[in-house]
């Protein structure tokens, strides 16, 4: 148990980046997506989401570094 908040606590700024990202894409999704289905990624809710997260766990990573 004690490991898992260690690690929790080593990696809150890439969690808290993942968070955020998340949000940014689904309000992305919400505002600028296509509905149509033209684009794929924009048409799609939680691939907006998905690559949100990734994307802020990145830059979370960065950061923390």
């Amino acid at each position: 148990m004690r490991t898992i908040f260690l690690f929790l606590r080593e990696n809150l700024i890439t969690f808290l980046g993942m968070i955020l990202g998340l949000i940014v894409g689904y309000y992305y999704w919400y505002y600028y997506g296509i509905s149509d289905g033209a684009f794929g990624f924009s048409s799609e809710w939680w691939a907006n989401c998905m690559f949100g997260l990734l994307f802020g766990g990145l830059i979370g990573s960065l950061i923390r570094k």
